[in-house]
């Protein structure tokens, strides 16, 4: 049995909660994963062979919270498509060497701009 070292990990806090994650000495056998579906999620990891509990949806009940954000980002989603294909390709490639795509850097620079202008 491999050994293991838990720690608390949520790479989705809003869909997913916190979820408890692993490092393991060996990946399992395929025969193994597939017994665990929908219950275990293994994967690598920057090479480092992880297993996690398998993120659950919280439903259709929001924090309200989280619905007050919906506005925001159905605004910003409408915003990028509004946005000229040459503006689109600006983001685009300031966005390059990075881990964001255009759209990413997009919203990020949205959502920090203290004051924003309506389109």
């Amino acid at each position: 049995m491999p050994s293991i070292v838990a720690r608390p990990f949520s790479p989705f806090p809003v869909l997913c909660y916190y979820v408890s994650v692993a490092k393991i000495k060996a990946f399992p056998s395929m025969a193994i994963v597939g017994g665990f579906k929908g219950t275990l999620d293994f994967y690598y990891n920057m090479g480092i062979a992880c297993v996690r509990t398998w993120p659950k949806s919280p439903g259709k009940r929001r924090s309200p919270a989280v619905m007050a954000q919906w506005d925001t980002w159905r605004y910003i989603t409408k915003a990028w498509s509004k946005l000229s294909p040459e503006m689109q390709a600006v983001y685009y490639a300031s966005a390059s060497g990075t881990n964001l795509s255009g759209r990413d850097l997009f919203q990020k620079n949205f959502i920090n701009s203290s004051s924003f202008v309506r389109l």
